[in-house]
Parts: structure tokens; C-alpha cells; sequence
């Protein structure tokens, strides 16, 4: 692969991963709510889910999926549908005191649960699918390894996403001190929820695949 070609890589990958969606909203919801370790576990959540999908274009089933309207169309529902069930959980999600203190501080959800929300977010949303499946082929020189290739690819893509949405989570928690009110960390929490919910009707109700 020429410097060229992966430099336009890094530009047009980065330009999607600063793009708003749901899994940039996770982060600044994650930062705002968990704290930056805590919401961190949720980014590698992300870059853990994209790296499935660039491997599944790699080995031909983004393909697949994305031609069928049928498969295309079920993924977009179980994406909405999730969308919308992660809107209402942070909608009813319990208001309390945030304590600025670092050592005082403990988030209300497990790790593992916000690893697991940050992935499906991720992994359900075909249009990042379609966007690797376009995107990967079209750096993938024919005459060269393809395998050093996508590795190249996937290290470089989790390197920027990593950095990008934790920029999102740093964002969300320095803020963290304008909602040590209750009653803006509610707003908040409506607020996202109510955007999530968005999120998962407008993919719902999508016509198109791009």
C-alpha cells in the first residue's frame, strides 16, 4: 500500500469516527455518568465491535450481508431496536449526586455492562458495516498480502477510534461538574435518552442503505 493511499485512509476513517452517532453520544454519556476509567472500558467496547466488522468484510460476509435486502433489513431492525431500548434504560436511569471526588466515585454500572452496551451500539448498526465493506476494498492492493494488508487497516482504524472517542469521553467528563446537580444530570439523562430513541426510530424508518 502507497503513503498516499493510507493517508487517505487515516483522513476519511477519522472523518466518520468524529461523525455524531450513537456510539459518539455512548461516549460523552459514558464520560458524563462513569467517569473516564469506567466509560474507557465502553470505548474499547467500540473499537472492539469495529474490528469485527472489518474483519467480517474481510472475509466476504459484509459483503454478503449488505446484498441482501432481507439480512440488510433485519440488522437495521435489531440496531433500531436496541437504539431505542438503550434510550429508555438511560431515560429511567436513577439521578444521583454525582461526587466529583475521583475516589468517592462509583459508577452505577459494571464493566462489563458498559463494554457490553458500547459493542452492540457498534455491531448493530449496519451503516457502519456498509462503511466498511465499501471502504476496506478499496485499499486492499490485489498483489500484495491481503492479510498484512487488513491488519495495517484494522491496527490503524482501532488507533484512531480508540483516541477519537476517548477525546468524546474526556469531553463528557469534564463537564461532570455542571451536572452535579440532580436535576441536570436528570435533564441529562432525558436528554440522551430521548437522542438514542432518535437514533433508533430515524435508522428504523430508513430507506435507504447509505
Amino acid at each position: 500500500m502507497k503513503i498516499d493511499q493510507y493517508l487517505l485512509f487515516v483522513a476519511i476513517t477519522s472523518t466518520f469516527l468524529l461523525s455524531p452517532g450513537p456510539s459518539v453520544m455512548l461516549s460523552i454519556s459514558n464520560g458524563v455518568r462513569y467517569g473516564i476509567k469506567s466509560a474507557s472500558i465502553g470505548v474499547l467496547g467500540n473499537v472492539a465491535a469495529f474490528q469485527v466488522l472489518i474483519l467480517l468484510s474481510a472475509v466476504g460476509l459484509g459483503a454478503i450481508l449488505t446484498a441482501s435486502s432481507e439480512i440488510f433489513t433485519f440488522l437495521k431492525y435489531i440496531g433500531a431496536l436496541y437504539l431505542i431500548y438503550l434510550g429508555a434504560k438511560i431515560w429511567r436511569a436513577p439521578t444521583l449526586r454525582l461526587n466529583i471526588e475521583p475516589l468517592e466515585y462509583k459508577p452505577a454500572l459494571k464493566s462489563g455492562g458498559i463494554f457490553k452496551h458500547a459493542f452492540l451500539v457498534t455491531s448493530t448498526n449496519p451503516k457502519a458495516l456498509l462503511y466498511v465493506s465499501a471502504l476496506l476494498p478499496q485499499f486492499i492492493n490485489a498483489q500484495q498480502l491481503p492479510f498484512q494488508q487488513i491488519l495495517i487497516l484494522g491496527i490503524t482504524s482501532a488507533v484512531i477510534q480508540y483516541l477519537i472517542f476517548m477525546s468524546y469521553v474526556v469531553v463528557g467528563h469534564k463537564s461532570r461538574c455542571w451536572f452535579e446537580s440532580p436535576v441536570r444530570l436528570k435533564v441529562f439523562n432525558k436528554i440522551s435518552g430521548i437522542t438514542f430513541m432518535g437514533f433508533g426510530a430515524a435508522l428504523g424508518l430508513s430507506e435507504n442503505r447509505i
